[in-house]
């Protein structure tokens, strides 16, 4: 592979000097979560995914149901569980490294004050910002390296970093499971 020399990948400085670089080395760099992070972090990731599965199949009208029992709507399950994920990671990153934003998308808890962040979404979109999510989180996990997982991470109240990876991954599967029970709900819409 070759790349022109400028400022950034794709630009050209107008000389016609490039430099070749090994694509294959690119591409078989290891990944950024660390190693003793790693079974954890697949099975957040893992949950994630299976709760991307159930929204993906949803239309934007599935999506902000609201139940006639006063539970909230499937959108707001989706908002909450990937703004969590992201806030308590963000902050964690934003502690170790200032450059990182903390991030908080989380929606309003009571189903009567939450407006959502993108109502004309549908859950392909909802689950594109999930894995937006995960993204994130493993982009900046290297920041993690030297933090044991029986250590409090920086700036969240989580006990140690394997209850806050092991929470995600339980809040994933409870709220994913409490959204597949409102599909039995008479007032469901079908579509």
């Amino acid at each position: 592979m070759t790349i022109p020399v400028g400022n950034a990948v794709g630009q050209n400085s107008g000389e016609a000097a490039s430099t070749k670089v090994d694509a294959s080395a690119l591409l078989a760099a290891p990944r950024p979560v660390p190693e003793h992070l790693s079974e954890w972090f697949d099975r957040m990731e893992a949950a994630n995914r299976r709760s991307q599965e159930v929204f993906r199949n949803l239309s934007a009208k599935q999506m902000s149901f609201k139940p006639s029992n006063g539970t909230h709507t499937p959108r707001w399950n989706a908002e909450h569980m990937a703004g969590r994920q992201l806030l308590f990671f963000s902050q964690i990153y934003h502690a170790l490294d200032p450059s990182i934003p903390v991030v908080n998308l989380n929606p309003r808890q009571m189903p009567k004050d939450y407006e959502p962040r993108h109502p004309d979404w549908d859950g392909k979109q909802e689950a594109r910002f999930m894995q937006r999510v995960d993204d994130f989180c493993r982009r900046y996990a290297y920041l993690l390296e030297d933090m044991p997982l029986d250590r409090k991470p920086p700036a969240t109240p989580w006990p140690s970093l394997k209850a806050l990876l092991l929470q995600m991954e339980r809040h994933y599967d409870e709220h994913t499971a409490n959204v597949e029970k409102k599909f039995e709900l008479a007032d469901w819409p079908q579509e």
